[in-house]
């Protein structure tokens, strides 16, 4: 078992996972108070798009999701401002319209062999180049949680008063969603398009069942994060089943678990 750990791809595959295990959880938890837990499906969705988009042109593929996904973020916040449109039909728009561009995308690319990596993740597919930008978007989620943590609370609670208290909600909104496309796109690679939401909401909405402060719940949603993590990783690597399915599984049991045990002790 000591050999898979002098693996580059084993090493880059660790390295990934202890850089967005941390910050992805966290921003789950924001989007679960804020109802728009949606958001990081279709963000990771407009990712296949990116993913089939590179495929297509040779271009970096992780250049190019960090890119659109930041577009498209930037552009749902923009028209939810305008209230022309609500949260969910923007949502869908863009999830729908990701998903059909990229199976057309997909369909005149020859590059095809990597189609099941770009939906499930895989632990090849994190290049060294790779891990300066994922390291560059982590730094940057990081920042954004420590500067605007009690801003973002104040958010989730009561929007109104947090206006009222000063804070540029506008701006915050769309900060926001500038950092959740980071942090989306930092670890989709090893997720998978198909299952990176569910890095992002499972580990928060597991701790949310057996904790009962914000703070316990973010320190354990990060920890849940990690163990799927790590232990992903290995099932992945000795049963060659794509990385963001083993992880999601591993996810799925610490569900159960928590829900579970939540459930036992508010019985008695």
């Amino acid at each position: 078992m000591i050999e898979i750990f002098e693996l580059n791809i084993i090493k880059r595959a660790f390295l990934v996972i202890c850089l967005s295990a941390p910050i992805v959880p966290l921003f789950g938890i924001f989007l679960l108070l804020r109802r728009y837990a949606f958001f990081a499906d279709t963000l990771a969705h407009v990712g296949l798009l990116a993913m089939a988009l590179s495929l297509l042109l040779n271009i970096n593929s992780l250049v190019a999701l960090i890119i659109l996904s930041i577009l498209i973020s930037v552009s749902v916040e923009k028209l939810r401002s305008y209230g022309k449109l609500p949260a969910e039909g923007s949502l869908s728009f863009f999830l729908y319209a990701g998903v059909a561009l990229s199976v057309l995308l997909l369909s005149l690319s020859s590059k095809t062999s990597s189609v099941m990596g770009i939906l499930f993740g895989s632990l090849s597919t994190v290049t060294v180049d790779d891990l300066y930008l994922i390291a560059a978007g982590t730094v940057f989620c990081a920042f954004f949680l420590i500067k605007y943590y009690r801003q973002m609370l104040n958010l989730c609670i009561d929007e109104e008063l947090a206006h009222a208290s000063g804070i540029n909600i506008p701006a915050l909104k769309l900060i926001f969603a500038v950092a959740v496309a980071l942090s989306i796109s930092v670890s989709i690679k090893t997720m998978g398009a198909l299952l990176i939401g569910s890095l992002m909401i499972i580990p928060p909405l597991s701790a949310m069942y057996v904790t009962k402060s914000l703070k316990a719940t973010a320190v354990l949603s990060v920890i849940y994060a990690l163990i799927a993590g790590f232990f992903g990783i290995l099932f992945s690597f000795y049963t060659n089943v794509p990385l963001g399915a083993a992880i999601s599984a591993i996810l799925i049991g610490i569900f159960v678990i928590s829900f579970s045990v939540g459930l036992i002790s508010k019985s008695k």
